[in-house]
């Protein structure tokens, strides 16, 4: 009778062990944690933080697949209708007469259904365990635990249509027991007539739809009641639509009701054969109008006692008073034959009334097993997993346009870049070691022409003690300090080099975006700009950063190869090679390196230049040198794989300092016409700052453990390739 769309994989789920996976934050856990700290958290943990909501969502999922083995014979169908639609009606059909005047039926917005309310046999009551399951299911699905209805009919009423205007209350069920329902074993779920708009300010339409949705999971079945004329309403259609999305595989019925005698039984059936088709409605029913005195063909008649046909012959008989309710529907199964039809006789159990007797109990609670399972599969796969990818995804990205803006501005400084923005060379950070280095590796190779008037003792050839004797051996004479003295200012005009100091480094922060995307810091910081102060939240952790790099960088050049390129210039520049100071290359050289480590004397520690060996070069006057030094490919890989560190450790200080996950894998910088990937930092990683981009990656461990219990839908949306948050990368 109700189609069943049959899976081929086993149904059975194990809730209790994929409820412990979900609370797993050791092995099995969803999520690592990167920044602020290190660690892991559980799927339902990361699904609290970000969506608790949909967290709460899942576990009633689960709980409510893990109760229905133990409710299967325990059926409940739930009757979906639009105002005035006559739903109520055909549930109060079903009821006793004490039931049926506890039920609201009429025409009128008084008359209107505006809670839940489900309809269950007395004799349920009995068992106390499994009424109490019932109880804790009704509450997982909509969120609260039952109210009683009222054994007297006006109280009943002012529930049934929420009187006291309480809009909180249409998530409230209300429950009722009624002995009509005994015979029939099933229980009926009325629910709140759907409207097109908030007159009622009773929940809007789409509260509504969403509590439907939420209810349907706790039935077997899904019957909707419409008026004949609602063949193309969009409210029907959305109906049908909710019935066969959050409940798939669940039979669909639909009721139409008041149809009127000039439209024949087989003429409903092809009006609505579309929606019947396009929603898999396994039957379709019609009543027709009972206050026309033409649609009496139509109606079913039967022998022996029927609260139908009584209430249609009270009709007839003119005896009912103005005040009593409608009489009640009477829904027949249509088919497509005319000649099968009303007025044609028909058989008894082509009746609504007769549905119970038909449903089989084990078909029935299959279809529903197999739909909760569905439905978990979508909390937990489509909604929650996908939510904390989501999460992950974003924490990815915001760490990786925070690595950017931290990058660019870094190399602002550790750039060479041609006129147009090109990168020809990064630069080296001209700390003490690499200002020996270089000092001693020019002095050892330099040929005899360019040691003039130099003093190579050994303390020079082998420098020792603080900077300011190392810089006093660097310029000895009067001549060499007012050369360096001119050199130290091309640096700091920039002419040369990148002066790297804090509030330049603030300023390009935030010229490439800093203030929009590090907005972290300004969360918490009580030094903002626009505090009025003209304090940048930048202003403390950047200065940390360059003090700390200063400190921490211990970079070196490689000396032998460092050697070899440098004896090869040397061995490259003519003998009459002279600059216009007066001063030999390599005490034009030793004025340059003098004049780069007076920068941080003069200007505090927190200020450090960032220059390339051609650089240095150019500044001593050494044109020919610095060119030569430029276009030896030699040459240029002694340096630039200690800069790419240097500019590595500098990226990842900053990034310390300033809140943000260092980059893994690191990031990649276009020099020339080459990519170029930077080495993971030698920097040791500080305490974290009180507020950091907090980092997330879905672990592959849960996947395939969760893959394992709970196999991914079939037919489910599969992801090309892996996401950010899965591979690691932030690039």
């Amino acid at each position: 009778m109700f189609p069943l769309r049959r899976s081929t994989k086993d149904s059975s789920v194990d809730w209790p062990a994929l409820l412990s996976l979900l609370e797993d934050d050791d092995r099995r856990a969803a999520v690592s944690r990167i920044a602020p700290s290190e660690g892991r958290e559980s799927y339902l943990t990361a699904l609290r933080r970000i969506e608790t909501a949909q967290s709460q969502a899942t576990l009633a999922a689960g709980r409510r697949l893990h109760t229905a083995s133990k409710l299967i014979d325990r059926p409940t169908i739930a009757v979906s209708g639009m105002l005035n639609s006559g739903k109520t009606s055909l549930v109060s059909s079903f009821l006793s007469e004490a039931g049926q005047r506890r039920t609201l039926r009429g025409t009128s917005n008084r008359h209107g259904t505006h809670r839940f309310v489900l309809w269950l046999p007395q004799s349920w009551r009995s068992d106390v365990e499994l009424w109490s399951l019932l109880i804790t299911r009704i509450g997982d699905s909509l969120g609260n635990a039952p109210e009683e209805l009222s054994l007297d009919p006006d109280i009943a009423a002012e529930q049934y249509n929420n009187r006291d205007g309480d809009a909180l209350l249409l998530s409230v069920p209300l429950l009722g027991t009624d002995p009509g329902l005994d015979e029939v074993g099933v229980g009926l779920l009325d629910c709140p007539d759907i409207v097109s708009d908030e007159e009622f300010g009773l929940g809007s339409p789409e509260q509504r739809r969403e509590l439907l949705g939420r209810a349907a999971t706790l039935c077997s079945a899904f019957l909707i009641v419409t008026g004949a004329e609602s063949s193309r309403d969009t409210t029907l259609a959305d109906l049908l639509r909710i019935a066969s999305d959050l409940m798939p595989g669940v039979p669909r019925m639909l009721a139409v009701n008041k149809v009127r005698p000039r439209q024949t039984p087989d003429q409903v059936h092809e009006t609505f054969a579309p929606l019947v088709q396009k929603y898999g409605v396994g039957t379709l029913y019609a009543a027709y109008d009972f206050d026309v005195p033409s649609s009496r063909p139509f109606i079913p008649a039967f022998g022996g006692h029927h609260p139908q046909r009584d209430a249609i012959s009270a009709q007839e008989s003119d005896l009912q008073r103005e005040d009593d309710p409608d009489p009640l529907p009477v829904f027949f199964s249509v088919s497509e034959d005319p000649d099968s039809n009303p007025p044609a006789a028909i058989d008894e159990d082509r009746l609504l009334q007769a549905l119970p007797s038909k449903l089989d109990r084990g078909v029935l609670f299959s279809q529903l097993h197999q739909a909760l399972r569905i439905n978990l599969e979508d909390a937990v796969w489509n909604q929650g997993l996908e939510s904390i990818r989501r999460d992950a995804d974003q924490s990815f990205e915001k760490t990786r346009q925070c690595q950017q803006v931290l990058l660019d501005s870094a190399l602002e400084y550790f750039a060479h870049r041609k006129i147009g923005g090109e990168v020809i060379e990064l630069r080296l950070h001209q700390s003490e070691r690499i200002i020996r280095q270089l000092s001693e590796s020019f002095a050892a190779t330099a040929p005899w022409y360019a040691r003039w008037g130099v003093r190579l003792n050994a303390t020079l050839r082998r420098v020792v003690g603080g900077a300011g004797d190392f810089i006093r051996n660097l310029t000895p004479t009067a001549v060499s300090r007012r050369a360096a003295d001119d050199i130290k200012g091309r640096f700091r005009s920039g002419e040369y080099g990148g002066l790297i100091e804090p509030t330049g480094l603030i300023n390009e922060i935030e010229r490439h975006g800093g203030t929009t995307v590090l907005t972290h810091l300004a969360e918490t910081s009580d030094h903002t700009s626009a505090s009025g102060d003209g304090v940048s939240v930048f202003r403390e952790p950047v200065e940390r950063a360059v003090l700390r790099f200063e400190q921490d960088d211990f970079t070196t050049l490689d000396p032998r190869r460092l050697d070899t390129a440098v004896r090869q210039m040397w061995s490259e520049v003519p003998v009459h090679r002279k600059i216009a100071t007066g001063l030999t290359p390599l005490a034009a050289l030793f004025a340059t390196f003098g004049a780069v480590l007076m920068i941080p004397v003069d200007l505090g520690a927190n200020a450090i230049l960032a220059a390339s060996i051609p650089e240095m070069l150019a500044a001593a006057g050494l044109t020919i040198m610095s060119t030569m030094w430029a276009a030896n490919r030699g040459t240029q890989d002694v340096s630039q794989q200690a800069a790419r560190q240097q500019l590595a450790d500098f990226l990842a200080v900053l990034c310390d300092e300033l809140g943000v996950a260092r980059p893994d894998p690191p990031m990649d910088v276009r020099v020339g016409n080459v990519d170029v990937t930077l080495p993971p930092s030698r920097i040791a990683s500080g305490e974290p700052p009180e507020r950091m981009v907090s980092l997330y990656r879905v672990r592959d461990e849960f996947i395939a453990e969760l893959k394992r219990l709970l196999p991914r839908p079939t037919g489910a949306s599969k992801r090309v390739g892996r996401s950010p948050a899965e591979s690691g990368v932030m690039r």
